[in-house]
């Protein structure tokens, strides 16, 4: 087998919202996004980096995992977001 596909950083965006803080678990493999949609609730999304399909397509990828609720306020979107790392 061969080795794992290499490492890249999170450059993902989602329509229809502004990023405003993005936070890594410690082992780098899943990463947390919070911000703004347009109608001004707070949400995030959850990627993990996934190698599953690495021997098929040579490389990985940021898998979406989870989409957050509507929040009234930013702290309460980033401590929902954070608890998923």
């Amino acid at each position: 087998m061969a080795e794992a596909p290499e490492y890249r950083e999170f450059t993902g965006i989602q329509e229809e919202f502004e990023e405003i803080e993005r936070k890594y678990s410690d082992s780098k493999k899943t990463v947390a996004v919070v911000g703004q949609r347009t109608d001004g609730a707070y949400t995030y999304f959850v990627y993990k980096w996934d190698i599953t399909d690495w021997e098929y397509i040579g490389e990985g990828y940021w898998s979406h995992s989870e989409i957050g609720g509507f929040f009234q306020d930013l702290d309460s979107a980033r401590t929902e977001a954070y608890l998923k790392l």
